[in-house]
């Protein structure tokens, strides 16, 4: 891609946009955006458009949004997985599924991952959840997993499928709760087992008297004991076996054609057994010994008030299985769902995992990558295999370790980190993500929003040497927005250099429409040598240069400096100091002196040199409100502007205010504290004092605490300095 002509209209704010980007001689463009100019909506509509979704405008929803990005001179339109949108750091940047692979391939490799996962998840969720509360298991799922351990399978789905059809044929229905018999800490096994002596005595009393029973029977090939005569009576708890004229016939009870005749059979059938004096005998001792195990009391409540569990504790494994089986059974039909569309999206999960696999090199470059760049982070990096979350198949991941000692991403993320080191692991995210693009050489537009915002210096230089690095992929174009001016004439001098006058922008916004204007062409980035060049006749440029002048004053010669108090008096409200002129009395022709000790080549050739300082500010700012396109990125209409606001301001204030001595440093904050003590009871003067805390606040950084680093009087809108002009002229007349 050469070109990229970009046609917005309605988009998320932006009224209109229209503009071509040529990358053929460079490949990236800065575009320095003011607070509410564009910024934030130009990033949202793209990545809009990368997600292929519709951009809106969201405060009016009947108009018609336009978003058109034409590449090379054609009507042929960027595709949306070539453009990747690149936010500033935020929280919701590590809100992502935990069990998500972190190193899969790119961003949307881990989308389609986790639509995957997020199916199945949903799918397992509701399949499943009723599972807790037939099983009374703490944690169904890893319990599962353990019993069926024999079958060497890799995941639950892998175990549902294999045991479907005993889940199917299970006839057994168990009302204990599973931990009650199969505990954690798998006490109750250890009982069996040191007992195993009497439990074997009981078991073979037991099969002994169902041998000689009439109603039950045992053999080599055969058993039918209390068990299957619970299953039987089960089976036909229902009436409809019986009111179809089907009847029993039992070898030792004849014809039986009613269920409550079976199951009062079946129960008197059970209680010989269990009556037996021998038996119970033996079930005594072994209920004595739980006796003296307070941990072993929920299994003892269970075999008191069902005997015949004890006979199948003779496999404890086994019986383990078969009470899941009894379990399953209750859901079925869920399983069977869960199991089918396991074996539906299983191939595209391995296609993914061995796409993390085939690039761990790629990967362990990057995080090298990263620990160089970025330097004194208290985290270390590095990749181990762990168990991917539905195949459970080891896959290379990121390993964390903070300060030498092992750390689960997650923890270490919201317990651990400073905001700053947040920030540091965020960039690392962004590095995977242009990574992945490089190693399949895919094209990309990136859209680089403010991506060095809020960081130290020492990591921002990093980012910008990072970008560098990136202006130089073949495949690769950006457009990196900012509201930080710093990092704005950072990124021009580092990245653009020779270029800097071409591929940078200041965003401007006109009534209908976002103008993208060459940074070079308002003298934006370097105001001070078009100012310089105009001050001998050139009334604005003078009025510019006074605050940046009385700066190189203070810095070559002091404030005690004449030439200092006298640029003070231009641009404060003062009285006449010995030789130092009031400000009402300074001309033209006084500033000369004071600009020629610091500037060379000065020699004034305005047509009126006697014309006062204070008549020239109100004749340009007249100019300026009277102009018919307000240029908001034009610096010398503002400070002259914020200069002429606070003279009026102090003109007004003293004016009101009763204690008139001299106030030296900081006048116009020390001005409106006495004013502000003096009338703050009046109700009269309450917005009179709103409108003088609004100049104490817009204009003395305009004016001279930042006249080498400007940002805050461009980020500023001119018509927020004209109205406030108004506003303290109307102050004036009262």
């Amino acid at each position: 891609m050469n070109k990229l002509k970009i046609e917005l209209q309605h988009c998320y704010g932006i009224k209109k946009l229209n503009h071509e980007f040529d990358f053929s001689d460079c490949k990236t463009f800065v575009i320095y955006a003011p607070n509410g100019v564009m910024k934030t909506s130009f990033a949202k509509t793209l990545k809009n458009i990368a997600k292929g979704e519709k951009p809106c405008d969201q405060i009016d929803d009947t108009l018609t949004s336009v978003y058109n990005l034409f590449i090379d001179d054609s009507e042929n339109q960027i595709q949306p997985e070539e453009i990747c949108v690149i936010e500033p750091y935020n929280k919701k940047a590590f809100d992502s599924e935990d069990k998500v692979l972190t190193l899969l391939a790119d961003d949307e490799t881990r989308k389609e991952y986790l639509a995957i996962f997020n199916e199945i998840e949903s799918l397992k969720k509701s399949s499943l959840s009723g599972l807790k509360k037939i099983s009374g298991s703490s944690n169904y799922e890893s319990e599962i997993i353990e019993a069926f351990s024999n079958l060497d399978k890799k995941n639950i789905f892998e175990i549902f499928e294999a045991i479907l059809n005993d889940i199917g044929t299970s006839k057994d229905s168990f009302e204990f709760k599973y931990n009650d018999v199969f505990d954690k800490s798998g006490k109750v096994k250890i009982f069996l087992a040191d007992n195993f002596a009497l439990l074997k005595e009981y078991i073979e009393k037991y099969n002994d008297l169902i041998s000689k029973s009439t109603f039950f029977a045992k053999n080599a090939d055969h058993v039918f004991g209390t068990t299957e005569a619970k299953i039987l009576g089960k089976s036909l708890e229902g009436d409809e076996y019986f009111t179809a004229g089907h009847k029993l016939v039992l070898k030792s009870h004849g014809d039986v054609s009613a269920k409550n005749k079976l199951a009062e059979i079946i129960d008197e059938e059970i209680a010989k057994v269990f009556d037996d004096k021998d038996l119970k005998d033996l079930f005594k001792k072994i209920d004595t010994l739980l006796d003296a195990n307070k941990e072993l009391q929920a299994f003892k409540k269970v075999i008191e008030r069902d005997n015949s569990i004890l006979l199948r504790l003779n496999d404890y494994d086994v019986f383990r299985r078969e009470v899941w089986f009894s379990f399953l059974k209750q859901i079925e039909t869920g399983i069977k769902s869960l199991v089918e569309l396991y074996n539906q999206k299983k191939v595209d999960l391995e296609k993914i995992i061995q796409k993390a696999k085939d690039s761990q090199s790629q990967w362990e470059s990057t995080i090298k990558e990263f620990e160089n760049r970025f330097v004194n982070n208290p985290f270390t990096l590095g990749i181990q295999n762990k168990a991917d979350a539905v195949l459970n198949e080891e896959t290379p991941a990121i390993d964390f370790k903070f300060q030498g000692k092992d750390i689960e991403r997650n923890n270490l993320i919201e317990n651990i980190l400073s905001q700053g080191e947040k920030r540091a692991f965020y960039i690392l995210n962004v590095i995977f993500e242009i990574k992945s693009r490089q190693l399949q050489n895919k094209k990309t537009l990136f859209i680089i929003d403010d991506i060095a915002d809020s960081f130290d210096y020492k990591n921002k230089y990093a980012i910008v040497e990072y970008l560098n690095d990136l202006s130089k992929e073949d495949n690769f174009c950006s457009i990196i927005l900012t509201h930080n001016f710093d990092f704005f004439r950072t990124l021009q001098s580092r990245i653009l250099q020779d270029n800097k006058w071409e591929y940078s922008f200041v965003a401007e916004k006109l009534k209908d429409e976002i103008k993208l204007i060459k940074a070079g062409s308002r003298n934006v980035t370097d105001p001070f040598t078009s100012w310089k060049a105009g001050i001998n006749n050139n009334e604005k440029h003078l009025i510019a240069c006074v605050p940046f002048v009385r700066n190189l004053i203070d810095f070559k010669d002091g404030r005690d400096n004449e030439c200092y108090k006298l640029l003070t008096h231009a641009l404060h409200r003062k009285t006449l100091d010995g030789t130092i002129k009031a400000t009402a009395d300074i001309a033209i022709a006084d500033l000369q002196v004071p600009f020629s000790s610091v500037l060379s080549s000065i020699a004034f050739t305005f047509t009126d040199t006697n014309k006062k300082i204070v008549d020239v500010i109100e004749e340009q700012i007249v100019a300026i409100k009277g102009a018919e396109n307000s240029d908001s990125i034009v610096l010398e209409d503002k400070i002259v502007l914020a200069v002429g606001i606070r003279l009026k301001a102090e003109e007004y204030m003293w004016s009101k205010i009763s204690d008139q001595t001299v106030i030296s440093g900081s006048q116009t904050g020390k001005l409106f504290q006495r004013y502000k003590n003096e009338f703050k009871q009046d109700k009269a003067h309450s917005e009179i004092i709103k409108t003088l805390e609004s100049v104490n606040i817009m204009t003395p950084e305009n004016i001279h605490l930042n006249s080498f680093m400007y940002e805050p009087i461009l980020d500023m809108g001119i018509d927020e300095l004209k109205n406030l002009h108004d506003k303290v002229c109307g102050l004036t007349s009262n």
